[in-house]
């Protein structure tokens, strides 16, 4: 599966293509890239937001043009995760609201950037190799929506899809609390405001499934007003 970035940054592009998942990965500068990129039948595309403030029309529109079904090329419009600092706050919900898939927030880690990168690859192509993603001890298969964990044998626990990528959301921000608004939009994208009771729910089904309890190492708490938190508690089998 073939990886593009878009970045004028080499130390961003050198990061990119470190990680496994681009192992087939090309590099694009300027809005035109976007073009570039999608004759090139890149599958993933990550756009790294600096230095393009200047273009948000143009980029905008490029997004759009590619979520106008049917594309021009009769083919199927690649996955966009946006690399986004802080003081693009504006430009990230317009691009947003443009089609762009997911987003991480600067300063980037490198784990990370990797498990977004499988999830988006999984998305775009699911009969590709690379269906099992590994976070915290963890192993996610996405195509049998199950998960197991390699130092609790007697775990192995089928999944919804948002229950896997809830999951994989709580243990990606391992020790960071999470707003219920940023998991409403991780998970529920742009669907109609969800209830709280709905992600409430959803929190505790996974953190039943996966045992996310202090005797297995973990500690999933509410944050009082907020959402939640995931944390490691220092003892457990993981």
């Amino acid at each position: 599966m073939k990886i593009g970035i878009l970045s004028s940054s080499t130390d961003c592009v050198a990061l990119l293509r470190q990680l496994p998942a681009a192992r087939n990965c090309s590099a694009y500068v300027g809005v035109d890239g976007l073009t570039a990129a999608r004759l090139e039948g890149v599958a993933v595309l990550v756009i790294d937001l600096d230095g393009l403030e200047e273009q948000a029309a143009p980029l905008e529109a490029g997004l759009r043009a590619w979520r106008e079904p049917p594309s021009q090329d009769g083919g199927i419009a690649p996955a966009v995760l946006l690399l986004a600092s802080p003081v693009h706050k504006d430009l990230l919900q317009t691009l947003r609201a443009a089609g762009a898939d997911d987003y991480l927030i600067k300063p980037i880690r490198r784990n990370e950037l990797a498990l977004r990168l499988e999830l988006l690859s999984h998305a775009a192509d699911p009969q590709a190799e690379g269906s099992v993603v590994h976070s915290g001890g963890f192993v996610f298969d996405l195509d049998r929506l199950r998960v197991s964990c390699l130092e609790r044998p007697s775990l192995d626990a089928a999944l919804t899809r948002k229950e896997s990528e809830l999951a994989l959301l709580l243990l990606e921000h391992l020790g960071r609390p999470l707003s219920r608004a940023f998991i409403q939009e991780r998970i529920w994208g742009t669907e109609p405001e969800v209830p709280t009771r709905t992600i409430d729910t959803h929190v505790s089904r996974v953190r039943s499934k996966l045992g996310l309890k202090p005797e297995h190492g973990y500690k999933l708490a509410t944050v009082y007003g907020y959402g939640y938190q995931l944390e490691r508690t220092g003892s457990g089998a993981g």
